[in-house]
């Protein structure tokens, strides 16, 4: 049995070789916390190759056995860097979808009457949600009558306030093609 200590003997290790390797995964952790391109990663593959190739002696028989597979790790590494970044880097291009900024624009159907002075209920990203309307700035002085949307109408969120959504009556945009009455085809 051996024991960690004794690897050094067992095997001739470089140790410019392990300090190569540990830069290359040094270069892999910059390129995934700085704007710079891949530029890292590819370096880091580089460094990682010629690493493995000093690590062990290379005069030994079958070694290209070993070459081989640090060539391959190296290559396999890289792939997965470069397709992690492009994925982190098309993810800060789509719009936000979760928290309270993925709530604005959202359209739910109104379970319980929502009025402008009291909360209802409506269901909104599959969820359940205090709301109560929107009253726009213009409107806020006229008293006269309370803004109430019914149950079944469709809602759409504009904000959120004290934990309640803010929401207006939604009203699907409709084609400006209006199909021809039965009058205008016989002009």
């Amino acid at each position: 049995m051996t024991l960690p200590s004794d690897a050094p003997q067992v095997l001739p290790a470089d140790w410019l070789g392990v300090a190569l390797m540990l830069l290359a995964f040094v270069l892999f952790a910059v390129d995934l916390k700085a704007t710079n391109h891949g530029l890292p990663t590819i370096g880091g593959i580089t460094v990682l190759v010629l690493g493995s190739l000093m690590l062990f002696d290379v005069i030994a028989p079958y070694s290209w056995i070993l070459s081989a597979t640090f060539v391959v790790v190296a290559i396999l590494t890289g792939v997965l860097f470069v397709v992690a970044l492009s994925e982190v880097c098309a993810a800060k291009g789509r719009p936000v979808t979760t928290g309270l900024e993925g709530m604005i624009g959202e359209v739910g159907v109104v379970k319980r009457l929502v009025g402008t002075s009291f909360p209802g209920w409506v269901f909104v990203h599959g969820e359940w949600w205090r709301a109560i309307v929107a009253v726009a700035p213009e409107d806020a002085h006229k008293q006269e009558h309370e803004r109430v949307i019914g149950v079944g109408d469709t809602v759409q969120v504009v904000g959120l306030r004290d934990g309640k959504v803010v929401v207006i009556p939604f009203e699907p945009v409709h084609s400006s093609i209006r199909p021809k009455s039965k009058e205008d085809l016989r002009r």
